[in-house]
């Protein structure tokens, strides 16, 4: 498991390698902007909203990243890119985040 604040201040991470670590979700200020491989198999990822980003990343990618959901029960199974529970999920904007400017 990561810490919320694991990938703080960094900005610039093309390579992961985060394959055969029982990891279930990612932290949310994971790196993705500028991530060119990832490698995730072999984790039991909880395919909830947390992992939207990394949904988002998978289809506008055609890396052979991709790993399955293992919970929720009715996700397992299904790959992350195609997760019908992550198609719904609304990302954060970096906007939001620091609230609305007047």
């Amino acid at each position: 498991q990561f810490a919320d604040n694991a990938f703080a201040g960094v900005t610039v991470l093309k390579t992961a390698h985060l394959e055969n670590n029982r990891l279930t979700q990612l932290p949310r200020n994971f790196p993705f902007d500028k991530m060119e491989t990832l490698s995730i198999a072999r984790n039991p990822w909880h395919c909830n909203c947390q992992l939207a980003p990394l949904h988002k990343w998978l289809k506008g990618n055609r890396t052979r990243a991709e790993d399955t959901c293992s919970t929720p029960a009715q996700q397992r199974g299904q790959p992350i890119r195609d997760s019908p529970a992550l198609r719904s999920c609304k990302l954060p904007t970096k906007r939001s985040r620091k609230g609305s400017r007047h």
